[in-house]
């Protein structure tokens, strides 16, 4: 996977659950260790959601790439001597 594109995504997937957790939990009345907890278990479920297609997208593109440079890499590779042998000669007796 891209370095920057998952550093980016594991950034944005933390904020994103400290966000939900904000938003729908009470800091003030729970405990510390609860919303810890919440806040973890929310963070690991999204950072699934959010990096299975990154790691897809990416490694299909990886093999497409892979795959035109082996296709280039055969298709300029020839022959550079074209003549056959004896093709001029007349057969002896």
């Amino acid at each position: 996977m891209s370095g920057a594109a998952l550093g980016i995504e594991i950034v944005l997937v933390f904020f994103l659950a400290l966000f939900l957790l904000h938003r729908y939990g009470d800091f003030k009345k729970q405990q510390r260790m609860v919303l810890f907890g919440t806040l973890l278990a929310w963070y690991l479920c999204f950072l699934i959601v959010f990096i299975l297609p990154l790691d897809v997208s990416t490694t299909i593109y990886r093999q497409c790439i892979e795959d035109h440079e082996e296709h280039i890499s055969v298709s300029t590779i020839s022959p550079t001597n074209h003549t056959t042998p004896n093709a001029t000669m007349a057969p002896t007796k």
